[in-house]
Parts: C-alpha cells; structure tokens; sequence
C-alpha cells in the first residue's frame, strides 16, 4: 500500500491514535446517537442477515448496533489505536465482526463484497482527489443492488462551521485536516467519481451547537437535547448523508 497516493496529511495514523483516546467517553444511549442510529436504519433498512463494511471505523460504535440487530460487520481503519478499541467494544458487548487495518483508498476486498458500504466523518479528511478515491473504492465493494453511504459535518452547519474556526484558533482543534462539505459540492465530487443518482439527507440542528464555547450548556438549558430535536431533518443539520444505491 506504501506505493498509492494518500491525498491526506502525513501524520494521519498519529491524528487518529489521538483521537480514539476520547472513545471511552461515548454515550450510545445519549440522544444525539439514537437519532443518528435511528436516522441510519430508516436509510439502509433493516440490518440482520446483510453485511455491513464501515470504513474508516474509529470507535466501530454504531456498527456495533447494527450487529447488536443482526448484521455481519467489518471493520477497517488506517489507526491501530482506533481498531483495538472497537474490538475491545466488540468483544465486551460479546458481538462479532470482522477488522482490517487497511488503507481505504486500497480495500483488500473483492469487487461488490457487500451490502452496504459506509462511513461517517472520514471523508472531509482527504483532499478532493483523495475524496473522489475514495468514493469509488467504497462503491467498487458495493454490491449491485447494495448502498453506499457517506455521512460528513454539513458545511452549511454554521453553528460548528464557527466553534471549528475558534478551536482551531485557540489548538484545540484535534481532528487534523478536515474539509467539510454541503451537498451542493458533494454532489459535484460524487459525479467526478462517476457515482450515479445520489441523494442527500440532513439533520440534527442541535450538535453543531456543541462546537461552541457554553454551546451544549446553551442548547442542555434550552431544552434541546432531546431525540425529537437530534432527528429533525433540515438542510443545514450536522449530519449530512450522501446515499447511491448501486444499480
């Protein structure tokens, strides 16, 4: 894998080892996560019996649902850190999965080797050539008839767009690069990529509030940290999801 092009920073391993320390404090009951994983199943549909590769799997929390529900998981990501924590969750819940420390720009996987293929918060992290590499590694394991799915932080989010900036400001930005995108731009990306018929979906108005000095005490003393609010579609929702069903 050492002879591909990265299209990302050459720390990226040391960036996301760093990030995964925060895993432990992950709350899957919160109702930021239910939202996002009830959001998640309306998209894919129901997951026992498919298999599911996330890519790019940090924390592997949310698969970790999705096999909870029945789902065959795999698992890959660049971090060795960020493997061994998901296969700690793993095994913990006493659930099953396949890992791969693998560069998702060259998965070892066959062509259309599964159901559905995804990621969420992974792709703002490459450069346009990079995120247009792998778009179409992603959709070559796609199976005809499967999904792929891609969820980022909505550019159009501007709530996080400016907790971003201040936090970057202060160094205390920890994610490294990261190029965050509206639908407007993934779609032109996704048609470089040669992805046919996408669409995107958006929602959770409240996170990108969280990004802000006081913003979680802000939207906490508003009342606004509930589900109903956390699955709100709109279209400049934290999360932005790009869905293509593969023909």
């Amino acid at each position: 894998m050492s002879d591909a092009p990265s299209y990302q920073e050459p720390d990226l391993v040391q960036v996301w080892d760093k990030v995964s320390e925060r895993y432990q404090g992950i709350d899957l009951k919160a109702p930021d996560h239910q939202a996002s994983l009830e959001r998640f199943v309306e998209i894919t549909g129901p997951p026992a019996g498919r298999s599911f590769c996330e890519v790019g799997s940090g924390s592997g929390t949310t698969s970790g649902e999705l096999a909870r529900r029945g789902a065959k998981i795999t698992l890959v990501d660049i971090s060795p850190k960020s493997l061994a924590f998901a296969r700690r969750h793993f095994e913990r819940e006493k659930l099953r999965a396949r890992y791969a420390i693998q560069d998702g720009l060259r998965l070892g996987f066959r062509d259309g080797a599964f159901d559905v293929v995804w990621n969420g918060g992974v792709i703002e992290h490459f450069t346009d050539e990079g995120k247009i590499a792998l778009l179409r590694e992603m959709y070559r394991v796609v199976k005809p008839g499967g999904l792929l799915l891609v969820v980022v932080p909505n550019a159009h989010d501007l709530p996080f767009r400016l907790g971003k900036w201040i936090a970057e400001r202060r160094g205390k930005w920890i994610f490294g690069y990261e190029d965050d995108l509206h639908a407007g731009r993934f779609r032109k990306l996704a048609a470089r990529a040669g992805l046919p018929a996408v669409a995107f979906r958006a929602h959770n108005p409240i996170v990108g509030w969280w990004f802000l000095p006081w913003g979680r005490t802000l939207t906490d003393w508003l009342g606004l940290n509930t589900m109903t609010w956390h699955r709100k579609r709109w279209r400049f929702g934290h999360s932005l999801a790009m869905v293509v069903r593969k023909p």
